[in-house]
């Protein structure tokens, strides 16, 4: 079956998710090399990681998967955690899950389409997100796709028998239209 493709770039493309994407998503939730990047940290059953996909699928407008187009491969989902549809301020968790694709480009390519879509699409004022400190290779990600860092939480979250600050980072609609500046 064909995927329906949302919005189309270079190399990847924000797809639709479906139910049966349960089986990449459940392999991946319960990765610890992946895991130790999320919070909060716990594995997931089968049960509630179907749930939780459902209740994704009921917000499907702010919910979407990241496949490569060149292999159909699902590597990546985002969504909306948090927005004003007021004040036009969205906040976004997204997750590179497949460890075989990071640093290769993927993630920063990813960012861009989805803030192709924010900005361009749907008029979102500002994108906003938070990433773990220790998470360098996502924070030059979001670097690279124009982020600013706005603020530091000291020692935020427990995750391997450490606290872990993070990094609230933000991009207006301005900056992405004008990323020069």
């Amino acid at each position: 079956m064909d995927r329906i493709i949302f919005v189309n770039w270079e190399k990847v493309s924000l797809v639709i998710p479906e139910k049966q994407d349960i089986d990449i998503m459940y392999k991946w939730i319960n990765n610890i090399n992946i895991l130790k990047y999320l919070w909060p940290i716990r594995h997931q059953t089968r049960e509630s990681e179907e749930r939780y996909l459902d209740e994704k699928l009921q917000k499907a407008d702010k919910f979407f998967l990241i496949m490569i187009n060149e292999t159909k491969e699902i590597i990546w989902w985002v969504w909306f955690n948090d927005y004003s549809d007021f004040s036009r301020i969205w906040t976004i968790w997204i997750s590179l899950y497949d460890e075989t694709k990071m640093w290769k480009w993927y993630g920063t390519e990813s960012m861009k389409l989805f803030l192709k879509y924010a900005f361009e699409y749907i008029w979102v004022h500002k994108v906003k997100l938070q990433v773990f400190k220790n998470n360098q290779r996502a924070i030059s990600s979001y670097k690279k796709s124009w982020f600013k860092e706005v603020w530091v939480f000291r020692e935020d979250v427990y995750i391997m028998w450490k606290y872990e600050d993070s990094i609230a980072m933000e991009l207006l609609k301005s900056d992405y239209l004008n990323p020069s500046i």
